[in-house]
C-alpha cells in the first residue's frame, strides 16, 4: 500500500499531476500501476484523509488532486496540540515571524491593486464590527485579511504554511467566544499604509502591535 501512494506522489511531484487535475480513471490508475481496483481504493481513501486527494461521486466525479493541503497540514498541528497543550502565545510568536516575512515580501512584490485590495479587506472587516455581524461572519474576514496579505506576498511556501496557522487561529477564537474591539482595525490601517509606501520596517512596527493586540484578543475572546 505504501507503495502505491509513493507512486502517486511521485507523480505529482514531478508534475505529470497538477493542483484541481483529475487523476486518471480508477481502471487506467489501477492498470498503470499494476494493482487491483480495490487496492487503488484503499490508497486513494488514505490520500484524501491526508488531504492531497478529494474523490468524488457521480458521473462527472473521481480522484482530483487538491489545490492546497493546509486543511490537512492544521490537523495535523491540531492532533499534536490535543498531546501537548500549546498555549497562544507560541501561535502568536511562529505567525509574527512568519508574517514579518510575508509583510517584507508584500513591500517588494504586491502590485498597487494587490494592495488596495488588501485595503479592500480592512475595510470590509472593520464595518462587520462596527456593525456587529455574526461572529462567524467577522472571524472570517479577519481570516481572509491574513490569507489575503500572504497571497500578496508572491511566496507559494509562506502561503501554505499561513494556511495552517490561520486555522489553528480560527480554533483558539471559537474556544474563546466572541468580545466587541476595533483597535486591531487602526494597526492594519497602518499596515495598509506601510505597503503603499513600500516600508518594511513601518510594516513590520505595525505588525507587532497588531499582533500584541491579537494576543490579548485570544486570551479575551475576541477575534483579531
Amino acid at each position: 500500500m505504501d507503495e502505491i501512494i509513493e507512486q502517486i506522489r511521485s507523480r505529482i511531484q514531478s508534475n505529470e499531476l497538477n493542483p484541481g487535475e483529475r487523476l486518471p480513471s480508477e481502471r487506467d490508475l489501477a492498470e498503470q500501476l499494476g494493482v487491483s481496483r480495490n487496492t487503488l481504493r484503499e490508497a486513494l481513501r488514505m490520500l484524501e484523509s491526508s488531504g492531497l486527494v478529494t474523490l468524488k461521486k457521480g458521473s462527472t466525479g473521481g480522484a482530483f488532486l487538491n489545490d492546497s493541503n493546509s486543511a490537512a497540514l492544521a490537523q495535523g498541528l491540531f492532533d499534536g496540540m490535543g498531546l501537548r497543550q500549546y498555549d497562544a502565545k507560541e501561535l502568536i510568536d511562529v505567525r509574527l515571524v512568519l508574517v514579518n516575512y510575508v509583510a517584507e515580501q508584500a513591500c517588494l512584490h504586491a502590485t498597487d491593486a494587490e494592495i488596495e485590495e488588501l485595503a479592500a479587506v480592512v475595510r470590509s472587516s472593520e464595518e462587520a464590527e462596527t456593525k456587529y455581524l455574526d461572529f462567524e461572519d467577522r472571524l472570517e474576514r479577519h481570516i481572509l485579511f491574513h490569507r489575503k496579505l500572504a497571497q500578496i506576498a508572491h511566496n507559494g511556501i509562506s502561503e501554505a504554511l499561513t494556511g495552517p496557522l490561520l486555522e489553528i487561529t480560527r480554533h483558539f477564537h471559537q474556544n474563546a467566544g466572541p468580545t466587541g474591539g476595533l483597535e486591531t482595525h487602526g494597526t492594519r490601517r497602518q499596515l495598509v499604509q506601510a505597503l503603499r509606501d513600500r516600508d518594511p520596517h513601518a510594516a513590520k512596527q505595525a505588525l507587532t502591535k497588531h499582533f500584541d493586540l491579537l494576543h490579548r484578543r485570544i486570551q479575551a475572546g475576541d477575534p483579531g
